[in-house]
């Protein structure tokens, strides 16, 4: 089978490895060498054994651009507080630093530890490891900079109330514009298939996209990356200094910042991990991680209903709706479902996309190719194997490493069958993430290198076949679903990757398996009506250039 002419990702983290190593550090101050093609060294070993990408990077420049990784939707996501907040009383640390040092070195969290482990009690036994570091003081600050490789310095900046997630994201942006369009030569370090360690000096350039003209431009005529704007949290201008959502003018003034940069964002993915004071987010840490970290505030809950419907009014902002739902004429940011709750979720459904949608129908062509309809979209997700969102509404207090739909992982992180139904209805993308627990692999499960491509192409099969199986459904409008499955690897986010493909130069083996799957599969589904080749384009790069192609226009007017 032929290699796919490039790739595309629909949610990928190209400068939080390089760009927070940096922040913070005497690298900052030196223009030489503060860019994207600057890139830290990383741990090979875990590279090679595809361990969580803490220690190395996934998906910096010079790896784009030696894998082929043209469309880059270049999410920019500032570190949230919660990872660095836990058990504070009073406003003061709950375990002083000289008591975690005293119970660290004389061992006794660690024997405590050791003896619910022989009683057989793991639960208990995690809990006695790791209370020490449910607080904000300076040992948590040294656990994080082991587990995050970051700096002292930037941890203590991360959880201090010096740091502002909207100055951070322009201080983020002006590191990307900083070699926009400038080539650069750098080593691209990276391992194989069977763990060996590559290196190859990479000269190439990016180009942060302006409109859709320039964005087909560099994709048919040159041979650089494609960088398409995005952020992940609309915490980045809702919450301030303190942890708290600043006043609602603030907000709407951030927004109209957003919509006159030079540089268009084309979407937002609404929710992230912690609140937002907009929308509920979805449970999306494992078991052992909400022993030092509290996702509780606004968990699994739905549109911030106070304030005059706050939450609703940004989203109509951000797509430039006004109340009745009509275009305004202004730049439209799209709204990434990924880590809104499902009843967030439910409602963002109900009160804008199908009414919205139902008006789009009415408009002459012009005006819809102007202004398309509102798609619903994933940019990194697997499929959670329940069928509607009231069920995963029902069952996200049950949810823990162990809550599964054998073989999906059934938090309310993952589409439901109702959501890839409006995915399909609207024109919308399912980029798959590449990450272990969400793709259904379970805790201290080890998948053998063969396993993978069946695993990755039975999250995509199982999203297909929600559209297959719907006997409403005609032949053209099934077949239609494969336009809607592409690759949302979500590199660099601090993932546990699918360890055969832990890198974005791991693209290359990856197409290779999903079209021998498909090969093996091609009786079903249309695939031989299709054409394997085809849907390897599609799913590889196609879909993604396709989704930029037709939403650019109505980002950068």
């Amino acid at each position: 089978m032929a290699q796919p002419r490039m790739f595309a990702d629909l949610h990928v983290h190209p400068t939080l490895y390089n760009f927070n190593r940096m922040r913070n550090h005497e690298d900052e101050y030196t223009p030489s060498d503060f860019h994207p093609w600057t890139v830290p060294p990383g741990n090979i070993g875990d590279m090679a054994k595809g361990n969580r990408a803490a220690s190395y990077s996934q998906a910096d420049m010079p790896k784009l651009h030696k894998s082929k990784t043209r469309i880059v939707y270049a999410s920019i996501c500032p570190i949230e507080k919660g990872f660095f907040t836990g058990q504070v009383q009073d406003g003061k640390d709950a375990n002083p630093f000289s008591v975690e040092l005293i119970k660290l070195i004389s061992g006794a969290t660690l024997v405590e530890s050791g003896l619910k482990v022989l009683q057989n009690d793991l639960g208990s036994a995690a809990k006695s490891a790791t209370k020490i570091l449910a607080n904000r003081g300076p040992l948590r600050q040294f656990v994080q900079k082991m587990f995050m490789r970051y700096g002292i310095k930037r941890v203590q900046y991360l959880s201090s109330r010096d740091y502002s997630y909207w100055g951070e994201f322009w201080r983020e942006y002006e590191f990307y514009k900083a070699r926009d369009g400038v080539e650069e030569t750098a080593d691209c370090v990276w391992t194989d298939a069977n763990g060996r360690e590559h290196r190859e000096s990479v000269t190439g350039q990016y180009q942060l996209i302006k409109s859709a003209e320039h964005f087909q431009d560099v994709i048919e005529n040159t041979d650089d990356v494609a960088l398409l704007h995005t952020i992940e949290g609309a915490y980045t201008f809702s919450i301030g200094r303190d942890a708290e959502r600043v006043d609602e003018r603030t907000i709407f003034e951030r927004i109209d910042s957003l919509k006159t940069l030079d540089w268009p964002l084309l979407f937002l993915t609404l929710a992230h991990h912690f609140d937002n004071g907009l929308c509920g987010h979805a449970h999306s840490v494992p078991d052992a991680a909400n022993l030092v970290m509290d996702q509780s505030e606004r968990l699994n809950e739905g549109f911030e209903r106070g304030s005059n419907d706050l939450g609703i009014r940004v989203v109509r902002e951000l797509l430039d709706l006004d109340e009745q739902l009509h275009d305004q004429g202004g730049r439209r940011i799209l709204i990434d479902c990924k880590h809104m709750s499902a009843e967030s979720r439910l409602e963002y459904y109900e009160e804008v996309v199908k009414p919205y949608n139902r008006l789009w129908d009415a408009k002459s062509a012009a005006d819809k190719k102007t202004s398309p309809k509102i798609p619903v979209f994933f940019s990194h997700v697997a499929y959670s194997g329940i069928e509607t969102l009231e069920r995963l509404i029902a069952n996200a207090d049950h949810e823990n490493d162990h809550w599964h739909a054998p073989p999906f992982y059934a938090w309310n992180i993952n589409a439901s069958a109702e959501d890839v139904r409006m995915v399909h209805q609207t024109d919308g993308l399912l980029g798959l993430v590449f990450d272990q627990r969400v793709c259904g692999v379970g805790p201290r499960h080890k998948v053998a290198d063969e396993m993978w491509p069946e695993l990755v192409a039975r999250q995509f099969f199982a999203m297909v076949d929600v559209i297959m199986l719907d006997d409403s459904l005609k032949k053209g409008d099934k077949k239609k679903i494969w336009d809607c499955v592409c690759l949302g690897t979500d590199y660099d986010g601090l993932i546990d990757p699918l360890s055969k493909y832990p890198t974005a130069m791991n693209l290359s083996d990856f197409a290779a398996d999903l079209a021998e799957v498909l090969e093996a599969h091609k009786h079903t589904r249309y695939i031989a009506e299709i054409g394997v080749d085809e849907l390897v384009e599609k799913i590889c790069w196609k879909n993604g250039y396709d989704f930029a192609m037709k939403h650019l226009p109505a980002a950068s007017r």
